[in-house]
């Protein structure tokens, strides 16, 4: 008997599903910031832009350069002024030809070695570099509004989905009191049958009742798996044991409708990127602008081996050079036009960004108030089914009223206990839209902490 027993506790601490974790929503928003692959690869694409940037700074520093090169020609180079030395000689015939040294001299050796260290340092290009760098300095700015939207757009689904768990759970857990009940409903039936207070069909109606509370329950364990699978995607983990400790939430208020329209002209990342667009345009053209005018700059060079230079080779030569180009084929003049057009399309982006904002805006706003009014709304409607099904429940028990009557009360109070834990989840994911839109996920916490009324059922 007691081997027995062993074995069946055995049993059932191995097939005892660990004990969930709980995290609030501000731990898995920071686990999500420093976990999640989409926020990482943002951070790292800002982090490549401002690499870019102090490359580009680079370009107002001369440049060093050191080359050297080993070479073998066929021949040595060797100037031969022999004609010379004969002519010398018909001129001269009382000299003899022993006391005049060959006229050959040896320019080049066969072999020979060259190197030299050069410097290059632009002083004047127009304009060129100014417009580089402040292109890369947008093109910063525009990688670092695209992590905000990255921010922003997994701020909104770590919501949907933490709050997406904690809606699930809170079903299941409606759903399961449901269940009970109807257990209870079912045992009071068979009693009051085995009485002949009630008839058989009574006592169907609640078994068909329980079966069918069976299998919503069994629906609402599936949805919790799924759930909890989102979340931990969110989380980039493989802990599917998580459970959110921070409850479903209501606020009674929020700022005014044109609060959060400045507020979102002003941070919306969308808006951000066009505005990092137009400077990159504006740069663009003064580029353009700038092939017109022509390129100084400074050089050097220094020989570092000697031994090999010839009699025509400087060891040092240092300088200042120009150059412009005088005609391309209307190229510079067509890069300019396509620059300013790219300047007008930007205008008209920016016009209906405004105005597609302002509208997103308003119409998270919107479905957030329709949210509150919703859950407010069903306040009193859930104290009417609740009192509703004591009712129903005594006049049952007395025989007064049937088995459909209490189970319709008790599924009329579930039903609208569901609705207002969904009313409570829409306004959660509505609120984390809401300032997703102004740019601001990262006051969702804020907003949270300072709730009005947490939602358990």
């Amino acid at each position: 008997m007691r081997a027995r027993a062993l074995a069946a506790a055995v049993a059932f601490l191995t097939l005892t599903p660990a004990a969930a974790e709980e995290i609030t929503f501000g731990e898995a928003l920071a686990r999500v910031h420093g976990a999640n692959e989409s926020m990482q690869a943002a951070s790292e694409a800002v982090s490549a832009r401002r690499e870019e940037r102090a490359a580009t700074f680079g370009l107002y520093y001369p440049q060093f350069d050191a080359s050297a090169r080993y070479t073998k020609m066929n021949a040595p180079l060797v100037m031969d002024l022999s004609p010379i030395r004969d002519v010398i000689l018909q001129l001269n015939p009382n000299v003899p030809p022993a006391l005049v040294p060959p006229f050959v001299e040896t320019i080049q050796k066969e072999k020979f070695w060259l190197a030299d260290v050069t410097l290059t340092w632009p002083v004047f290009t127009g304009g060129k570099i100014d417009a580089a760098n402040r292109a890369a300095e947008a093109r910063v700015k525009d990688a670092v509004q695209e992590g905000k939207a990255t921010e922003e757009e997994l701020t909104v689904e770590l919501a949907s989905r933490y709050f997406g768990l904690r809606l699930a759970l809170r079903v299941r857990d409606v759903r399961k009191q449901v269940l009970d009940a109807l257990d209870t409903h079912l045992y009071q039936a068979r009693r009051l049958e085995d009485e002949g207070v009630i008839a058989r069909a009574e006592r169907l109606h609640a078994e068909v009742a329980r079966a069918e509370g069976q299998r919503e329950l069994k629906r609402s364990e599936h949805d919790v798996a799924l759930a909890r699978t989102a979340l931990a995607n969110t989380l980039a983990t493989s802990d599917e044991t998580l459970d959110p400790a921070s409850p479903l939430f209501l606020l009674k208020g929020v700022e005014p409708l044109d609060n959060f329209v400045c507020r979102a002209q002003a941070g919306n990342p969308l808006l951000g990127r066009v505005a990092a667009q137009q400077e990159l345009a504006s740069d663009s053209l003064r580029s353009e602008h700038a092939r017109f005018f022509p390129d100084v700059y400074l050089f050097g060079r220094q020989e570092l081996h000697k031994a090999d230079l010839t009699i025509l080779d400087p060891e040092w030569a240092i300088g200042v050079g120009a150059k412009i180009t005088l005609f391309d084929g209307f190229e510079r003049a067509h890069r300019v036009a396509a620059a300013k057009d790219r300047q007008k399309q930007l205008g008209y982006v920016e016009q209906k960004a405004r105005r597609d904002v302002g509208t997103l805006v308003e119409e998270r706003f919107r479905e957030l108030q329709k949210a509150k009014d919703q859950f407010d709304s069903l306040e009193a409607t859930v104290a009417l089914a609740d009192e509703s099904l004591r009712v129903r429940t005594r006049a049952f028990e007395e025989g007064l009223a049937t088995s459909l009557e209490v189970v319709d009360a008790r599924l009329a109070l579930s039903k609208v206990e569901l609705e207002r834990l969904a009313a409570a989840y829409e306004f959660d994911v509505d609120l984390a839209e809401l300032l997703s839109a102004c740019g601001e996920t990262l006051r969702f916490e804020e907003y949270r902490t300072r709730a009005d009324v947490e939602v358990e059922r």
